[in-house]
């Protein structure tokens, strides 16, 4: 029996013609729905993907296209900002803002490549790099709720049906779908009761390949059995050997009452537990990741609110981001969603609606007294109020997508990939991919038709420019892959392919930095450094300056192991891959073997990197286009959490916490960080902001002067002010003395 070879037909055959069987009702719609605010009783039966009733005798998975789309919009959920980034762009809705990127990360190969489906800027296409959807959904789908990509016809990676007669499909991949089934949307990550999906299993799960077993075992609505990534890509599923190795599941009996139907205890409104498992962050220290309880929650939760009432949604799923400018599927206003829309409201207050208006939510109007409007037009919101406090450099930062922080770990906070933050800039997006009021087809939430070319809000007096010419807290990476050289581009190359064809000249079991760039020294070594006693004691036994040897003799040992690995590896990635000219991409700087590399016009010197280099070469960034620029600089997404309370907001101390010359909003440090021995250019927030420094310190000699003017101010007024009593008391010592002789006489 072939079990997904039918069911993946039926999956889209569902999916694009509709399973509800009703006729269409008054409303216009298939699906019933209840309208009430209580929550919905859930007792239903289940599915399978061929559309089979489960019992409890039943050994196939659930589907929740097939239980849940009986009598939910599947099809029009699919297209939520959660699902929909596999769809062809033309399928999905306005892709807005960017936000974080999916990170490839193997440590084996020193790689950390972002990636995006979405057009947003400097992230790689997967699919124009020879990642496919299979390997994407393999690799991130533990940290996704689920994802439907319908199938074009000349896509045959993706898992449609006729995949395996496509020969100019990637050998191997499509029949690996009907092994692994389709890591279906699953309701229940994020409507299931806190406590009742498991995503610790589900991580087990996706890793196992078992897709299609994902939904019954997350919930726990039995045990499965098998992995699907033990069996051989191409395996014939006619064979009976091969169907007998497939997954199967033990459903608990308990779980299905007398009539056959099974309880799901879900909410409507998903809690903030479901949105932590993918949307958590920590702060990475001098020692290590920082504790959780030396940290606030955000403001807004700890008000009492909860993630969805600002990030809301209808069936749609188009969840609603929260960012200046974002424009609803439905139409719908959002303006009121946003920090500045929740707190101003829109402008001409007279004609808008009540959901429209100021104070949503009970939020309060925020003073802002003795700011000078200037910062409303270049400042975003979350600048001041949102993420960690600016220090004298950006810190690294652990996020769920990637670094899959909720499952159980042993980390460090040095684990791969290396994102930092918080970093004050504009939105790093190209310009013709950039999120403007005019591009998401809605007004500008802040200026009337008549205000519209100077976007001057009336109730506050302050000037709104296009979102992405406005400072925000961000956070960001520098990419690190392998790549291919063709003039001025360069083409990431397959992450997987790239580890088969250099495992044998990089020679690196787990971790490209522990094994390659900072090696673990030897007794040898360390007698070589400190002599034949004190080389053989342990760290704690030493002084500062003999570990400080150490970690010197470490580094010149990485660098030189770097630099013939890495050369060994590119020229087998030239010779296996049939790329003429391949380099590696590390902290903004382009290696290449020496012997590839044109001596007279290429090599750079890298800030004195090249002097360690004997079989590597180091190529000019300045050599590529533009566009490759920037795919290789610094890369950053904004962030909005957690929000500090106002008495915490940047210029709560006064003019001098920002406008100093030690003011870390524009002197904090961002240094490029890569898997290579070699980091970048250390630059300043005020220099990629595009403020010259020397500008920066005049303009603070006026704001330290501006205390000390108003002592003189105050204290010119005071004496001016004693001399007009003291002017006053003599007149009227006078008149008195001549009333006096004026009475006498």
């Amino acid at each position: 029996m072939i079990r997904f070879a039918i069911g993946t037909l039926t999956l889209f055959g569902l999916l694009l013609g509709g399973i509800c069987r009703e006729t269409i009702a008054a409303d216009g719609s298939r699906y019933a729905h209840h309208d009430g605010n209580a929550r919905f009783l859930h007792h239903i039966d289940l599915y399978d993907v061929n559309n089979r009733k489960i019992t409890p005798e039943s050994d196939q998975p659930y589907s929740p296209l097939n239980t849940c789309g009986r009598c939910h919009d599947y099809q029009t959920i699919a297209h939520g900002w959660h699902f929909n980034a596999l769809l062809e762009s033309g399928l999905r809705p306005d892709d807005g803002r960017a936000s974080e990127p999916w990170i490839w990360t193997d440590p084996r190969t020193g790689t950390q490549l972002p990636l995006s489906t979405r057009d947003h800027g400097d992230r790689f296409d997967p699919r124009e790099i020879g990642i496919s959807d299979f390997e994407l959904i393999r690799h991130f789908g533990a940290r996704l709720p689920g994802t439907i990509a319908v199938p074009a016809e000349s896509d045959s990676e993706k898992p449609s049906a006729d995949a395996a007669e496509d020969d100019s499909s990637e050998p191997g991949v499509e029949t690996r779908w009907e092994l692994t089934g389709t890591l279906e949307i699953d309701c229940m990550v994020c409507h299931a009761v806190s406590g009742r999906y498991d995503m610790e299993i589900r991580r087990e799960q996706v890793e196992k390949e078992n897709f299609a077993w994902v939904p019954t075992a997350a919930i726990r609505l039995g045990i499965v059995n098998g992995e699907a990534s033990r069996i051989k890509t191409g395996s014939d599923l006619s064979d009976e050997s091969v169907q007998s190795k497939l997954p199967t599941v033990e459903y608990d009996a308990n779980r299905f009452g007398q009539d056959g139907t099974v309880f799901f205890d879900l909410v409507r409104m998903p809690e903030d537990n479901a949105c932590y498992q993918c949307h958590s962050n920590r702060s990475v220290g001098d020692h290590g990741i920082e504790p959780r309880w030396i940290h606030d929650e955000d403001i807004h939760l700890r008000a009492g609110m909860v993630c969805v009432d600002c990030h809301r949604n209808g069936i749609d799923h188009d969840i609603v981001r929260g960012f200046e400018g974002q424009a609803h599927v439905t139409g719908q206003s959002i303006q009121t969603l946003s920090c500045r829309g929740c707190h101003y409201g829109v402008t001409d207050e007279s004609t808008a609606e009540t959901i429209a208006l100021a104070g949503r939510l009970a939020s309060p109007m925020p003073e802002h007294a003795g700011l000078p409007a200037l910062h409303f037009e270049k400042l975003a919101c979350t600048t001041c109020h949102s993420g960690p406090a600016p220090s004298e450099s950006a810190k690294r930062t652990m996020t769920s997508l990637a670094h899959s922080l909720g499952s159980k770990d042993h980390r460090t906070g040095d684990e791969w990939p290396a994102i930092i933050g918080p970093i004050y800039d504009q939105l790093t997006q190209r310009s013709d991919q950039t999120m403007s009021d005019e591009d998401a087809g809605q007004e500008s939430p802040y200026s009337s038709d008549d205000e519209a070319d100077t976007g001057h809000h009336a109730e506050t007096g302050h000037q709104h420019l296009p979102p992405e010419s406005m400072i925000y807290p961000q956070r960001g990476m520098w990419p690190s892959f392998f790549a291919s050289v063709d003039g001025d581009a360069l083409t990431p190359l397959p992450p997987e392919t790239v580890f088969e064809v250099t495992r044998r000249s990089l020679r690196v079991r787990k971790d490209f930095v522990a094994e390659l760039t900072l090696p673990k020294l030897g007794r040898s070594d360390r007698q070589e450094v400190l002599g034949e006693e004190r080389g053989g004691l342990k760290d704690e036994e030493l002084t500062t300056d003999e570990l400080a040897k150490l970690e010197q003799k470490q580094a010149e040992l990485g660098r030189a192991e770097f630099d013939e690995k890495l050369a060994a590896a590119l020229e087998a990635i030239q010779k296996e891959m049939q790329v003429e000219r391949a380099a590696y991409v590390s902290a903004g700087q382009v290696y290449v073997t020496r012997t590839s590399a044109d001596l007279n016009d290429d090599v750079w010197d890298g800030s004195g990197t090249a002097d360690s280099l004997t079989e590597l070469a180091l190529l000019d960034p300045g050599k590529f286009a533009e566009s490759t620029q920037q795919s290789i600089d610094l890369l950053t997404w904004p962030l909005a959490h957690n929000v500090r309370g106002a008495g915490q907001a940047l210029g709560a101390k006064g003019c001098l916490e920002c406008h100093s010359d030690q003011g870390k909003v524009f002197t904090s440090t961002v240094q490029a960080v890569g898997p290579a021995p070699f980091d970048g250019d250390v630059r300043t927030m005020a220099s990629l902001q595009g403020i010259d420094e020397d500008q920066r310190l005049r303009w603070n000699q006026m704001f330290t002067g501006r205390y000390l003017f108003k002592y003189v101010i105050g204290g010119s007024l005071l004496v001016v002010f004693i001399a007009i009593l003291g002017g006053l008391a003599a007149k009227a010592g006078a008149l008195s003395v001549f009333g006096e002789n004026y009475r006498a006489s």
